[in-house]
């Protein structure tokens, strides 16, 4: 490729001076072809001399080549001054083509500048292109200058004056004291030990840890030294009766665990001379400033900020493990020149213990961490499914300690085992693992199954989720996903609130189970009063029948519940389990329990934002959909009786049940199962390049999709053998989206294909528009239970200031009443956010509760709770 067809402009006006170039020069080349045209038919042509014989020469002859000479010298002369006519001219056609030329530029260069070229390249793509140029620029720069704050610096002591600086502090420069001596290092960096020091002396800055000083020899030379650094830590004042003042002095030596790694420093620690009374920092004291024991006996020190920042990493990216956040620290440790080692057990047992503290402090300030507050009271949909990742090898036994979080999040095995063992001893005899509807085969339709035998403990979880994604509760699979796992949160949950749907991928095959299970247990009866929901996407799975039947876009009252919610928790839950699969059993389940509470946590803060967003979409997207459901009947002239019909004439051909044994009934189930294959050949070919981007994923979807095709050809041949309406076989084969099935015709001149697109559009109306009225229930849910939950922070306070702390200490129920404003501030901001921001979208916006309404309503401007049933 030629080097004017690979350059690249960076800016549009380049663009334009370059097109304006290249077309002078076509310009130009075009003009001198003219003239050099214009010039060759001015030119004499030159004629052809004949050759003739030689003749005798005569006096007649030699008359006449006489004459000729003098013509052919007299045209000569002619020619000469034609010639110079032309060559006079051409100057003045090449000045008139030029003037032309410069005035057709100049016009190009006009109309170039006066019109706006369209920009290839978007404002964003301009900004990251200009500061893409910038950078390369300045890279020689970054570079010297990178290598000029490596160099050794001269200094003078910044503190005293006098000596010379053998310390660099960065730590100190807010302090003006950059630069240190040796003594004035010791006196400055005594009590400040996390200060990240330097030494000049050796020609180049070299980081030193906290226990090393730098003195002077007896040549005058600095070198190091060793020197005991104390944890800042304010010391007691008097620690007995005597009088007189007592020196702090070194103690134990710990190991201190921050964000930038770790110190090696002392307690500090107090003795009476006179009556031998010691002091040195306890529990109280250190928690006080914000650092955790790891152990009774205060060997190792942890920053609370260490917990945090690991707690944060392990939501935020689930797949980092504990070695890879110490070996983090070890790094910022090996760079300040201190020893990095950190027990991986010890920071592991430490944070679950810190965390769980925290989750009892928390529970003392009545927080739920499993409870979704736009849920409640009415939740209208839970969603379950299992998640076979989070497998846990049996080689990782550990110890026989128990969880610290038992039971609140992952229910407990002996209770769950329980409850298997009783469904499964009264429903042994219905057990049916065919986990078929329609083409698909489904793992998780099983009423049964035998544990693994391969070498792990837990094979998987189960876990239950609200339409808005937070955690409820969950369990641990020990046979594969069987019918009894989802059957137990079902009655967990139908226990907490009032349920209206329960979602799953296979509740076509769950829910006929469940209806045989409740007929001979009476305690499960008030699971039948949820309704079936088969999850969205999965239904598309399924078969046309069981679609219409059990998909949640059928179901009345549903809204524009998904039912694959599970799937977004199933997806942060898979990365965990890259890293739970090797513990222990009780710190598998401390860490899943965290890692849901954070997950809960950054759900519910972020609610009123979820549920407004979802509001303006789905309001936009129903008047879409209106629009386009009118054209749809206006351009099949269908009127609204018709369409009701149609509806209805969908839904009974759904319930129709196959599998009689008369000639009929098989003819059915051949029709319902070629219309199976069909669909799923339709889906499978319109996904083969939007959803998979590897040849060698495509060509096992084609290797499904010839398979399909060869059985679908076998139940056509069967068909048309028995009858009477045959089915083209190679037009259906090929998929012809025209074709319609014989059955498919209807006397009205109306396919089913036709009824069942208009009974989709006008589903997804429906459900569109029950979504705004349940979106608007849920939002005022969310503020009633934001409103009690201030109203029990503001009455455990008043209990507080009662007396009534329990068994706690005055200082203990001190801090408790400073966590429970803190709670309550947190809780009164929040409210108020999400009433701002419901207000700014919704006029109508009703209280569902009567009894938790406050003085607070005129100020969040609320509608009154009895203006509800208008």
């Amino acid at each position: 490729m030629s080097e004017k067809h690979s350059r690249v402009f960076e800016d549009p006006s380049e663009v334009r001076g370059h097109m304006a170039a290249e077309i002078s020069k076509a310009l130009l080349h075009e003009a001198r072809a003219a003239m050099a045209m214009a010039m060759e038919s001015h030119v004499p042509q030159k004629r052809k001399r004949t050759m003739k014989k030689k003749a005798v020469a005569s006096a007649a002859a030699i008359s006449n080549r006489r004459k000729k000479r003098q013509k052919a010298e007299r045209r000569a002369l002619a020619s000469e001054v034609q010639l110079n006519t032309v060559s006079e001219e051409v100057p003045q056609i090449e000045e008139e083509m030029t003037a032309s030329l410069e005035t057709r530029l100049q016009e190009l260069r006009d109309t170039l500048v006066e019109v706006n070229v369209a920009a290839e390249k978007t404002a964003w793509a301009q900004r990251q292109l200009h500061a893409d140029t910038r950078a390369k620029a300045a890279r020689p720069v970054l570079l010297d200058a990178k290598l000029s704050a490596e160099r050794d610096i001269n200094q003078k002591c910044h503190r005293c004056g006098a000596g010379e600086a053998v310390i660099r502090c960065l730590d100190c420069v807010p302090l003006d004291m950059e630069f240190l001596c040796g003594g004035c290092d010791m006196e400055a960096h005594k009590k400040n030990v996390f200060h990240g020091r330097e030494a000049l002396f050796h020609g180049y800055l070299e980081p030193i840890p906290p226990t090393k000083a730098v003195g002077m020899g007896e040549n005058g030379q600095p070198h190091f030294c060793e020197q005991v650094c104390q944890l800042p830590l304010p010391a007691r004042r008097a620690i007995c009766e005597c009088t007189h003042e007592i020196e702090v002095t070194s103690g134990k030596h710990i190991s201190v665990v921050t964000m930038n790694g770790r110190y090696d420093v002392c307690l500090p620690r107090k003795v009476c001379p006179t009556c031998l009374v010691e002091w040195t920092p306890g529990v109280k004291e250190l928690l006080r400033y914000r650092y955790w024991p790891s152990t009774t006996n205060c060997q190792t020190l942890y920053s609370f900020d260490v917990f945090e920042a690991f707690a944060h990493l392990k939501v935020s990216a689930p797949s980092m493990s504990r070695n890879a956040f110490l070996k983090l620290l070890e790094h910022r440790s090996v760079q300040a020149g201190r020893p990095g080692n950190v027990c991986a057990d010890t920071f592991q047992k430490s944070f679950f213990e810190y965390c769980f503290c925290k989750h009892t402090e928390e529970v003392m300030c009545e927080v739920n961490d499993f409870y979704c507050p736009a849920c409640h009271p009415d939740m209208l949909a839970v969603c379950c499914d299992g998640n076979r990742k989070h497998y846990r090898f049996k080689k990782s036994r550990g110890n026989e300690e128990q969880s610290l979080y038992k039971g609140l999040f992952l229910a407990k095995d002996e209770e769950v085992s329980a409850f298997l063992n009783n469904v499964r001893g009264s429903s042994m005899t219905r057990a049916d693992n065919s986990g078929t509807c329609g083409v698909s085969r489904f793992r998780a339709s099983k009423e049964t199954s035998k544990k693994s035998s391969s070498k792990i403990d837990e094979e998987g979880i189960q876990v239950a989720v609200c339409r808005h994604g937070i955690l409820l509760r969950g369990l641990n699979h020990y046979r594969g996903e069987v019918f009894a796992y989802p059957m137990f949160l079902q009655r967990e949950l139908s226990e907490r609130a009032n349920v209206t749907f329960f979602c799953m991928d296979v509740v076509c095959r769950y829910w006929p189970y469940l209806s045989k299970v409740t007929e001979e247990s009476s305690d499960l009866q008030p699971l039948m009063e949820m309704r079936p929901f088969l999850s969205v996407m999965h239904a598309k799975a399924h078969t046309a029948k069981c679609e219409v039947r059990w998909g949640g876009r059928n179901q009345d009252g549903a809204g524009n519940t998904v039912g694959e919610e599970v799937e977004q928790v199933n997806s942060f839950l898979s990365r965990a389990a890259l890293v739970t699969k090797y513990m222990t059993k009780a710190g598998r389940e401390n860490m899943l329990t965290q890692q849901a509470m954070g997950w809960n946590r950054k759900k519910t803060e972020n609610l009123h934002k979820v549920l407004a967003c979802r509001y303006i979409k789905i309001s936009e997207r129903a008047k879409l959909e209106v629009a386009s459901f009118s054209d749809f009947r206006q351009k099949n002239n269908i009127t609204e009786q018709t369409a009701k019909q149609w509806v209805c004439d969908v839904q009974q051909w759904a319930l129709t049940e196959p599998g009689s044994t008369t000639e009929q009934g098989a003819t059915e189930d051949l029709r319902a199962e070629i219309e199976s294959i069909i669909v799923a050949l339709l889906r499978k070919k319109q996904d083969l390049y939007r959803q998979h981007d590897s040849n060698q994923t495509r060509q096992r979807k084609r290797r499904k999709i010839r398979e399909l095709k060869k059985k679908m050809k076998q139940k056509i041949l069967l068909y048309n053998a028995s009858a009477e309406d045959t089915i083209d076989e190679e037009l259906a084969s090929n998929l012809t989206e025209d074709y319609i099935l014989p059955w498919e015709r209807r006397e009205d001149g109306h396919s089913f294909r036709l009824k069942r697109s208009l009974f989709d559009q006008m589903m997804l109306i429906r459900r569109l528009e029950e979504e705004q009225s349940i979106l608007v229930k849920e939002m005022s849910q969310h503020i009633t239970s934001l409103r009690k939950e201030i109203k029990g922070v503001e009455k455990l306070k008043e209990n507080i200031r009662m007396g009534y702390f329990g068994d706690m200490s005055e200082d203990a129920a001190a801090g408790l009443k400073s966590v429970l404003m803190r709670r309550s501030s947190a809780l009164e901001s929040l409210c108020q956010q999400a009433v701002s921001t419901y207000s700014a979208i919704v006029d109508d916006l009703q209280l569902q509760d009567t009894e938790c309404r406050t003085d607070t309503d005129d100020e969040y401007d609320l509608s009154s709770p009895e203006s509800e049933e208008d």
